[in-house]
């Protein structure tokens, strides 16, 4: 073969295979300029971060509800400052939430994570000062303001990790069950060691608490979204705010379980350590749902996942009005992974999925400030007259009516997925 044409057809083969290989080995620069912008940040190490801040998150919030009336009563607090006290703590579920996420949406989504940090570490700082202030008014203001910077944290976390599991198909259940994970151990670890003299440490250990909120806050996953505001639609929809209102009329429906189901018992004549025995149950409940059914539930219709819900909700609670069996209690706790578990999970989605792009942080504040707080609250509050006037039993019964309720609102909920 000719010498000259076996050259050219070397450097053709070459030219062929180097032009094969540069696409992979170089990128254009302009794709690859696109591709880096849209990937999100998300890594092993960034989802860890969220596991963290959902363990110590919660894990505050185990202590908060048995043991901070018990810290403030040991100050020598009466009863009626006590309740005012955790009065505060509500009022700032209810405030805090959708006033944030108001403002945030109007701002980049790096000033989400940015609040998530300097909240926490205010957090910190007004943990501190529950300690260290001794006037009543000035206790008042640092339990306050723990309360917006604790509260206001977690909708935008909800949201961010609802963010990760749709671009990164990270499973949102299994972010948040580390919550109940750490609620779980702080609630056992609280009542073997915070009592006596060793309560003054109480609000000490939050703060510490709040320091890896803002530390496994720092490692937070970026998401880009849209902060294009859509002219010429409400900022939410009807069925936005049916949804809160489904929300609101469940948790209304666990004032009794969270305002009086361990006096219940106790009543009863169960011990300490078997009223702790069975919150365990429930939260483990809620544990296995979230940690094995998170991705599917979150797949249903809203009309069924919802409605299920408070129908198990008000055979819940009619059961545990009826009976105090120990057995029978044991079965009526599972049911915790649906009235609580499935709902939230189904919930945080659902508002993710309908409410505009521009509105998410407002959305889940909403979410937030309508279910856990004025709805916990309403129920809390209302349960409290009614076991005053009619006992434990009636509360029961009320709230299972209530969730009952709930089911011709969460009907008119979409039957399929819809397209917002």
């Amino acid at each position: 073969m000719n010498q000259g044409l076996l050259s050219r057809r070397l450097i053709n083969t070459f030219i062929f295979s180097c032009d094969n290989i540069r696409p992979c080995l170089f990128p254009p620069v302009d794709g690859l300029f696109r591709c880096l912008q849209h990937q999100p940040m998300v890594s092993q190490s960034s989802l860890n971060r969220i596991r963290l801040f959902y363990a110590a998150y919660f894990a505050a919030m185990g202590m908060i509800l048995p043991f901070f009336p018990v810290y403030l009563d040991d100050r020598g607090l009466d009863a009626a400052m006590i309740g005012f006290m955790t009065g505060l703590l509500a009022l700032a579920k209810v405030m805090a939430p959708p006033w944030v996420g108001h403002l945030l949406d109007k701002r980049p989504a790096s000033w989400a994570h940015r609040f998530i940090i300097t909240a926490s570490w205010l957090a910190v700082f007004t943990a501190l000062m529950i300690g260290l202030f001794d006037q009543l008014y000035l206790l008042a203001a640092a339990v306050l303001l723990f309360g917006i910077f604790w509260a206001s944290v977690l909708p935008l976390t909800d949201g961010l990790s609802v963010s990760v599991s749709e671009v990164d198909g990270a499973d949102y259940g299994r972010l948040r069950v580390w919550g109940s994970i750490g609620f779980v151990i702080a609630s056992l670890a609280c009542g073997l060691w915070m009592s006596g003299a060793n309560n003054v440490a109480f609000p000490f250990v939050l703060a510490g608490l709040m320091v890896v909120l803002a530390i496994s806050a720092l490692g937070f996953p970026e998401i880009e979204s849209s902060t294009a505001h859509e002219h010429g639609k409400p900022p939410f929809s009807r069925l936005f705010y049916l949804l809160l209102a489904v929300a609101f009329m469940m948790q209304v429906s666990h004032g009794a379980y969270y305002g009086f189901f361990s006096l219940y018992l106790a009543d009863a004549g169960y011990s300490g350590w078997q009223i702790a025995t069975y919150w365990v149950i429930g939260v483990l409940a809620e544990i296995v749902l979230m940690w094995r059914w998170s991705r599917p539930i979150q797949q249903f219709p809203p009309v069924l996942i919802f409605s299920i819900c408070l129908g198990l909700a008000a055979f819940r609670w009619l059961g545990t009005g009826l009976t105090t069996d120990a057995w029978l209690l044991v079965g009526l706790q599972l049911l915790h992974a649906a009235s609580f578990a499935a709902f939230h999970v189904a919930a945080i989605a659902w508002v993710k999925r309908i409410a505009p792009d521009s509105r998410h942080a407002a959305a889940q504040g909403l979410f937030s400030a309508a279910g856990f707080g004025l709805g916990s609250t309403v129920g809390i509050m209302g349960c409290g007259l009614i076991v005053e006037l009619a006992g434990y039993s009636m509360a029961f019964y009320v709230c299972a009516a209530i969730a009952l309720l709930g089911i011709p609102f969460a009907m008119m909920l979409p039957k399929r997925d819809v397209a917002v």
